[in-house]
């Protein structure tokens, strides 16, 4: 099975998109911090929203693994003596 990579990152902010945490307008991908900010620049938890996108995304990533990048499971060797 092939990794999957994400849901690209922000246009703006460059950083990682996960399900639920981005909107798409005009062609480009906003995460939901940028979003905001830039329909509303005044709001007050920005910082707060900017931070649990990197929380999620780094969960998310945590979650999505390929054989590559740990070790293949133990289990029985094989029959086979070259």
């Amino acid at each position: 099975m092939s990794r999957f990579f994400g849901f690209r990152t922000c246009t703006v902010c460059n950083e990682p998109c996960t399900p639920g945490n981005f909107v798409d307008h005009d062609g480009k991908r906003y995460c939901t911090a940028c979003w905001i900010e830039k329909e509303n620049p005044k709001h007050e938890g920005i910082e707060d929203i900017r931070a649990a996108n990197r929380e999620a995304a780094a969960k998310w990533k945590r979650q999505k693994y390929s054989r590559k990048e740990g070790p293949l499971p133990t289990g029985p060797m094989s029959a086979r003596k070259d």
